[in-house]
C-alpha cells in the first residue's frame, strides 16, 4: 500500500460482525488493518522447525494438528499451573499464575485475534468494543461498545466500566502497583458521552500500532465500576467479569474451577461446560498427570519435560515449540558503586558469553537478541546487535578487554560481588553468571532467597547484581520501554536511563507513519542497548503439548498459553 495509512483513518472502522465472520484483519482490523499496513491476515503456526539459537517470532510445531472439525458443545478442559494465584485482580500483576486462571472470567476492550499466534500489531480485533475510529492526528480514539453485555452478577455493562478500569491503573488506589501504569499514562482524558461510547484523548500523538495492543493485553480486564468503588471487594477470592466462564471456586493448593457462562454475549460460546485448573508446583507431577490423561494440555514445559512427555504421548498429542516473549537479563544496581560506572557494566556485559548461556543454561532453547523479540516486527537484526559493544561474538581478547575497563574504573582484582538469587527460579542462571564474573577477577557470593523476598529486595534496590527472567505480553517498543527502560519505569530495577534514551523513546512513540517509526525504533534500540540498563543473556522459546481431542488451541508468542489469549471461549473437545 502506498502513502500514509492515516489518510483514510476517519472513514475506516473495525466491526465485531466482521471479526466474528473470520474476516482477514487486512480488510477490517485495527480500524482497518489497512490503516496500519497491508499485511495482517489470520496466520497459523508454521510447520518448520525453529533454530535453537537464532529463531525468530514464527510459530513452529513438530506434529500437525488434526484437521478442523465442526465444534461441539460440552466437556471440561483440565490444565495445570505451578502455584496458587495470589489474587484474581490482574491490574496489579505480572505473573501467569494470576493471568491464566483469571482471564477466562473477563473481557478486554479489544483483543488479539486468538487464531493469530504471532500477535502482531495488526492482529487486533474487537472484544467489548464493537467498532472504533482513530483521528488522523493520533490524539483521539473513539470506541462504540457492545450492548446487552452483563457482568456475572447481572450488572449491565456500560462505558463507565471501561473508563474506571483504565483509570484504576493510571491512578491506582493505595496498595495497587500496576506494572502497565506507564503504558496508559499517554491517555489524557476519558469521556463517556453515552453508555456505549468511550472517547480517549491522548496527551500526545499515539500510534495504534502500540495503543491498541496495549489496550488488548490480557491484563487489561474490565471490571464493574461498582466493584472498583467497593474497597471491601475480595479480589483474592472473587471474580465478577463479563467473560465466558463464571461461578469460580478456588481451593488453595488444589485447584480453581469455573463453569460455562450461559448468558455470555458471544453467541454459542463458550463451547466447554467448564474449566479445571490444578495447582501442581512440581514439573514431574504435571508431566505425570498429562501422561495419565488427567490433564488435556501442558503449557510452557521445561526442556526435560518436553523430551519425556513428547516421547510418552506419541501420536496421541500435538507438540509445539516457538519463540516467546520471555527473556533473561542481568540487572545492575546503579544506585551504588561500582555499578554506577558504565565501564564496570560494560566489563561485565563483555564477560558474559551469550552463546554459552544459551547452550548451558537454556539447554539450547535460548535465542540471541536485544531489547525486542528476535525475529519480531520491531527487532534489530542479529548482525546489527552483534556490532554493539558486549553483544559481539566472544573472542580471544574479550576477557582482557573487560579487565582493561575494570582497571580504568579503578576496580581491583578480587572484587567481592553478591548475586541476589530468586530461589527455584534462576539458580542455574546465577551460577553461570558467577562463573563468567570469575573470568574477570570478581568473587561472587550467592544470596538465595524465596520469591517474595527477592521481589521485595529488587523493589528496594537492595542488591548488587540480579540475574532474572522476565515475561511480557507485548512485543511493542512503547510497552517494553515504559515497563523496563525509561526513567521511572516500574521494572527498571537499575534506575538507569539517559537523555538520549528518553528522546529516542518519545520520537518513535509519536511517529504515526509505520515505516518512519520502524527506523526510529531501530535508533531507540541502538541508543538503549549500550547504556546497559539491563544486559540480555537470551530470549526464551516455549514448548507445549495437547491431546488431539482438544480443538482450537493455539500456542501464542506471549507465552505457553498466551498472556493475551486465555479466555478459552473458542476451545472445544472432540471426544
Amino acid at each position: 500500500m502506498a502513502g500514509n495509512y492515516w489518510t483514510s483513518l476517519a472513514t475506516h472502522r473495525v466491526s465485531r460482525r466482521a471479526a466474528l465472520r473470520g474476516a482477514a484483519v487486512g480488510v477490517a482490523g485495527l480500524s482497518g488493518a489497512a490503516l496500519i499496513g497491508c499485511g495482517g491476515g489470520d496466520k497459523k503456526a508454521e510447520e518448520k522447525p525453529a533454530s535453537g539459537t537464532t529463531g525468530g517470532a514464527s510459530g513452529t510445531a513438530t506434529a500437525s494438528a488434526p484437521a478442523a472439525a465442526q465444534p461441539k458443545k460440552g466437556g471440561r478442559i483440565a490444565r495445570a499451573q505451578a502455584g496458587d494465584p495470589v489474587t484474581f485482580d490482574q491490574h496489579g500483576q505480572s505473573t501467569n499464575l494470576v493471568n491464566r486462571p483469571a482471564s477466562p472470567m473477563f473481557n478486554t476492550l479489544v483483543q488479539f485475534d486468538p487464531k493469530s499466534s504471532d500477535e502482531k500489531s495488526t492482529d487486533i480485533i474487537p472484544d467489548l468494543a464493537d467498532s472504533w475510529e482513530i483521528a488522523k492526528d493520533g490524539l483521539t480514539y473513539t470506541f462504540k461498545l457492545k450492548q446487552g453485555v452483563k457482568f456475572h452478577d447481572g450488572t449491565p455493562f456500560v462505558a463507565g466500566d471501561i473508563k474506571q478500569s483504565l483509570q484504576r491503573q493510571i491512578t491506582p488506589p493505595k496498595g495497587l502497583v500496576p506494572p502497565r501504569q506507564d503504558q496508559l499514562k499517554v491517555i489524557k482524558t476519558m469521556e463517556t458521552p453515552d453508555d456505549f461510547t468511550l472517547k480517549l484523548t491522548m496527551s500526545r500523538p499515539s500510534s495504534p500500532l502500540s495503543m491498541l495492543p496495549i489496550l488488548g493485553q490480557g491484563w487489561m480486564s474490565i471490571y464493574a465500576q461498582k466493584d472498583i468503588a467497593n474497597d471491601k471487594f475480595d479480589w483474592k477470592n472473587k471474580a465478577n467479569g463479563t467473560g465466558p466462564f463464571r461461578d469460580m471456586k478456588y481451593e488453595r493448593g488444589v485447584k480453581v474451577t469455573m463453569e460455562r457462562n450461559k448468558e455470555y454475549h458471544v453467541k454459542d460460546r463458550p463451547y466447554l461446560d467448564g474449566l479445571d485448573i490444578y495447582l501442581m508446583p512440581q514439573d514431574s507431577s504435571r508431566d505425570a498427570a498429562f501422561q495419565s490423561g488427567q490433564l488435556h494440555l501442558l503449557e510452557a514445559m521445561s526442556v526435560g519435560s518436553a523430551v519425556a512427555v513428547k516421547a510418552a504421548a506419541g501420536d496421541k498429542a500435538v507438540w509445539n515449540r516457538r519463540s516467546s516473549l520471555g527473556f533473561s537479563v542481568m540487572n545492575y544496581n546503579t544506585s551504588k558503586a561500582p555499578w554506577n560506572d558504565e565501564r564496570v557494566r560494560r566489563a561485565v556485559n563483555l564477560a558474559i558469553n551469550r552463546d554459552d548461556a544459551i547452550k548451558v543454561v537454556s539447554k539450547g532453547e535460548g535465542v540471541f537478541g536485544g531489547y525486542l523479540l528476535p525475529g519480531g516486527e520491531w527487532a534489530l537484526p542479529e548482525a546489527e546487535i552483534r556490532k554493539i559493544p558486549g553483544y559481539e561474538q566472544q573472542g580471544p581478547n574479550s576477557v582482557a578487554d573487560a579487565k582493561k575497563l575494570l582497571d580504568a574504573a579503578g576496580v581491583k582484582d578480587g572484587l567481592a560481588v553478591t548475586i541476589l538469587v530468586r530461589q527455584a527460579a534462576y539458580e542455574d542462571l546465577c551460577l553461570f553468571t558467577a562463573d563468567q564474573l570469575a573470568k574477570i577477577g570478581m568473587k561472587s557470593k550467592q544470596d538465595i532467597v524465596e520469591t517474595a523476598v527477592a521481589y521485595d529486595r529488587m523493589n528496594k534496590r537492595d542488591f548488587d547484581l540480579t540475574p532474572w527472567g522476565h515475561g511480557v505480553s507485548l512485543d511493542d517498543p512503547d510497552a517494553l520501554w515504559a515497563e523496563f527502560y525509561i526513567k521511572g519505569a516500574p521494572r527498571n530495577y537499575s534506575e538507569l536511563s539517559t537523555p538520549g534514551i528518553e528522546d529516542a523513546y518519545l520520537k518513535q512513540s509519536v511517529e504515526l507513519d509505520p515505516a518512519k517509526r520502524k527506523a526510529l525504533v531501530n535508533d531507540l534500540q541502538k541508543v538503549s542497548l549500550p547504556a546497559l540498563g539491563k544486559s540480555i543473556y537470551y530470549w526464551s522459546t516455549s514448548q507445549s503439548i495437547y491431546y488431539k481431542t482438544v480443538q482450537g488451541w493455539v500456542q501464542h508468542v506471549s507465552g505457553g498459553g498466551g498472556y493475551n489469549n486465555m479466555k478459552y471461549q473458542d476451545i472445544w473437545l472432540n471426544a
